[in-house]
């Protein structure tokens, strides 16, 4: 049979299965509700001053490296009383999938009521285990947009694509974890091992935010406001068959081998140096005043209602609109739209050095993602924007804090602004249509000088040679220098690919998708 005679197959599969799944949960679902007063938590009296409390600020600091992100996670969760809640786009069974799991599983055993959002889109057969997790009673599993085809093979998906697109293409990209109502982490990761710097293969040089205190309310009101949309599904919606009960010995049978008596990094940490990780959690602090910012577009997101006024893309462009000396911006999927060319032009008339790091096709995890940026390189140029393409091999990925695993390629995952060495804009949204018109988004602007000179010091270094190539435009002609040689290397095609790695760049100029990315 032809690959096109199975497409009929596909769908029939599809919409036969469709038959045993909704998309949308009963109205009869009780509400959830974080955690009402964390002050009386033993995590808030550690971590929160009542003197910053009463001048409203909260506590942050910055996740850059693989290892540093994990342990966090693995360090708030140990230390959760109360309730732990999670909202990730992707959550993997990979060794730090399962690592993650298991502190859960522990702080469920203790009594934490843990809740769990998961998009749909990448919730196939891999996802079996979120069946099993959901049998203990103190935990929820709930899939944000789900395909009706859930935990089925990927490929049936397919034809549910085609047949209900509008909705599909709409996907819930908020990462958070918040723990007690008290401590939060938001930001670009994912739960799978290549934004922890665990896969030789890949890494994804990504940052978060670790937050503490009232700011962690709006973020968890946030996260109440997805679980309890009709399109948060709960996953026994999807079970047809009598589940094995939970235990810690079954939950893994039906997914690959893994050695997790292998897994390099800490899998729990004892009750007994709990107070000591304390008191270095609380000294990484700075506490300073913030403003949670969010995306929630179209019909899957009418019931998380978000103003104007607190739309990432409208605080992004008013940043710019109000910097004087200096805007950086670390992101992974960048395109241009009219307004951004306006308020970078504009900035750039002022005498504002704007400079993008981004990633160079070579670094790049999706070509034909690439094509979106590629195509609106000059308009950048144009705009006053200094562009920096981020290596696939840099020198911040080598020498970065991890296990000894050094990435035979690194992508930048980082979604990052920094307006006058002050203000800081952080969070899931990646500066494509796609992040405005159809995914829902998290992000965060803090105002301090001192937080803004840390990141902007971080981003400084990946603009370095030996980290980013420059791209300019010679004669109407985009080239890229690498001043990490000696002399410096000019290429006039996109450095370390070759011509069926730019195929796919090529296909977007003929493809009907500018609306997709």
């Amino acid at each position: 049979m032809s690959r096109l005679g199975f497409l009929p197959v596909i769908l029939g599969v599809s919409l036969l299965l469709g038959a045993c799944a909704s998309v949308r949960h009963d109205p009869s679902l009780a509400p959830g509700a974080a955690l009402s007063e964390p002050e009386e938590t033993a995590l808030w009296h550690a971590l929160v001053p009542p003197e910053e409390v009463a001048a409203g600020h909260s506590g942050f600091f910055f996740l850059e490296g693989g290892r540093d992100a994990y342990e966090t996670r693995l360090l708030a969760i140990e230390s959760a009383a109360r309730t732990i809640d999670l909202q990730y786009y992707i959550w993997d069974f990979d060794g730090s999938g399962r690592a993650i799991s298991e502190a859960l599983f522990r702080a469920a055993e203790r009594g934490v009521h843990v809740r769990a959002l998961v998009d749909g889109y990448l919730v196939d057969n891999s996802a079996e285990p979120l069946k099993r997790i959901e049998q203990h009673p103190n935990i929820e599993v709930r899939i944000y947009n789900a395909f009706r085809t859930s935990f089925y093979p990927r490929y049936l998906r397919y034809g549910e694509l085609v047949i209900d697109f509008p909705r599909l293409n709409q996907r819930m990209h908020n990462k958070i974890i918040a723990v007690d109502n008290t401590v939060a982490i938001i930001g670009g990761r994912n739960v799978n091992d290549t934004y922890f710097a665990l896969d030789e293969a890949h890494y994804f040089l990504d940052r978060d935010v670790v937050i503490a205190g009232p700011m962690t309310k709006e973020v968890s009101a946030s996260f109440d406001a997805f679980w309890n949309s009709p399109y948060a599904v709960p996953v026994s919606a999807f079970v047809e068959d009598e589940v094995v009960p939970f235990s810690f010995a079954t939950v893994w049978n039906d997914v690959f081998a893994y050695d997790m008596e292998a897994f390099p990094l800490p899998r729990r940490i004892e009750v007994m140096e709990l107070a000591e990780k304390y008191v270095s959690l609380q000294e990484r602090f700075v506490w300073a005043p913030a403003s949670l910012v969010l995306s929630a577009p179209g019909p899957v997101f009418e019931d998380v209602g978000v103003p104007v006024k607190r739309q990432i893309e409208t605080v992004l462009l008013s940043n710019v609109a109000r910097a004087d000396e200096e805007v950086l911006i670390q992101n992974p999927y960048v395109m241009m739209t009219p307004a951004r060319q306006a308020a970078f032009a504009a900035a750039s008339a002022r005498g504002v050095r704007l400079a993008l790091n981004t990633n160079s096709l070579a670094a790049q995890d999706s070509a034909l993602v690439h094509y979106g940026y590629a195509r609106d390189r000059k308009r950048f140029l144009e705009s006053g924007v200094v562009l920096h393409e981020s290596k696939p091999r840099p020198q911040s990925s080598r020498n970065m804090p991890g296990p000894g695993v050094t990435p035979a390629r690194t992508t930048l995952h980082s979604k990052t602004l920094v307006f006058d060495r002050r203000y800081i804009l952080v969070g899931s949204f990646n500066l494509d249509p796609r992040s405005i018109r159809y995914n829902s988004e998290i992000g965060i602007l803090i105002d301090s000088p001192e937080l803004a000179a840390r990141v902007a010091s971080a981003i400084e270094a990946d603009l370095r040679p030996a980290n980013s190539w420059r791209t300019l435009m010679e004669e109407g002609e985009i080239v890229w220098l690498d001043e990490g040689a000696a002399p410096p290397i000019r290429h006039e095609t996109e450095p370390e690919t070759d011509f069926f790695q730019r195929i796919p760049v090529w296909l977007g100029y003929v493809l009907p998708i500018d609306h997709l990315l």
